[in-house]
């Protein structure tokens, strides 16, 4: 790990605190930092409630914000690098550095996220089930929770690093794959088929009913206008943008044959290749026999008497 990087996991002292008894939110060093070494920013930090005297600890946001501080590597490009030294003077230490571009960033961050989301505690769909004190969130620029999440995504993109977003992913599926089992459930519930009855208007604004009258009973039925449910469109769009259809899982028919064929292709790519280095195997060893025939033959041919006598006799022994 880089020398720099180490400063990223020191405690630090500007910590938000909340007070579950009480609901009370509040900045404060903390009185007491605790080591946590399954944390990627390794602390856990208490401090006592200045409203009711309860043990308090760090807020979720901020420490899962500490979190994805220390996983970013900053930034890559000469355009980052240029922004980010243009926010220190002079000479600044690595404690320094990094405390200016986290406040940048934090400040920054929140100055954008305002003009989308500007702060407004119990106006939003999202603070029904917030939970972030609402007097410590009314005295921010922006909206608590959307500038974390829009700070995870300019961490995740400024470092080019998508695992600091894989925890909100891995939320954001979960929540698609609850919204696709109400929508099966209503449609289950409702039919497939919605009907409605069918209506015109008169060339004087009138409003009818269409109906016609039963030649058996002569009794007057409306005429019903039959649609297929509107969520099912939006059911398949999310199963095949997911990849939830029972090909791309390999559940059906085909590919079940395909994977089959497949299989007996690459078993039988296996017997040639085993074919086929059993083949060479006996050719090597048929090769290693030769070569010790060859070897015995010339010491016969060397041994032979009639051979000797014959190179003696001609003055070659």
């Amino acid at each position: 790990m880089k020398k720099d990087k180490l400063k990223y996991l020191e405690p630090r002292n500007d910590i938000t605190f909340r007070c579950d008894a009480c609901r009370h939110v509040w900045d404060s060093e903390p009185d007491d930092v605790v080591e946590d070494s399954n944390l990627s920013h390794p602390y856990r930090y208490f401090a006592d409630c200045p409203e009711c005297g309860d043990r308090a600890q760090q807020i979720p946001w901020q420490r899962g914000l500490f979190s994805s501080y220390v996983k970013s590597t900053g930034p890559r490009t000469l355009e980052g690098k240029a922004a980010s030294a243009a926010n220190l003077d002079g000479h600044p230490t690595p404690e320094e550095a990094m405390r200016t571009r986290f406040n940048a960033l934090k400040h920054g961050a929140a100055a954008k996220q305002a003009l989308y989301f500007p702060a407004r505690p119990g106006q939003y769909e999202a603070c029904k089930t917030c939970d972030i004190d609402f007097d410590y969130c009314a005295t921010q620029v922006a909206c608590t929770r959307r500038t974390e999440l829009f700070m995870r995504h300019l961490i995740a993109i400024e470092s080019n690093d998508p695992r600091v977003l894989r925890e909100h992913h891995a939320i954001t599926q979960a929540n698609l794959a609850t919204l696709m089992d109400d929508m099966l459930l209503s449609v289950i519930s409702k039919g497939v088929l919605l009907e409605t009855p069918a209506y015109a208007f008169d060339k004087d604004g009138g409003f009818h009913l269409a109906e016609y009258t039963d030649s058996n009973t002569g009794e007057k039925k409306k005429i019903m206008d039959a649609k297929a449910n509107p969520l099912l469109k939006h059911i398949f769009d999310l199963m095949s943008k997911n990849n939830l259809s029972l090909s791309d899982m390999g559940m059906t028919q085909r590919v079940q044959e395909e994977n089959e064929i497949q299989m007996g292709r690459l078993q039988q790519d296996e017997k040639q290749k085993s074919s086929l280095l059993e083949f060479q195997q006996s050719q090597a060893q048929s090769l290693d026999k030769l070569q010790e025939m060859l070897k015995n033959s010339q010491k016969e041919l060397e041994n032979d008497p009639i051979l000797i006598e014959h190179k003696q006799a001609n003055g070659d022994g």
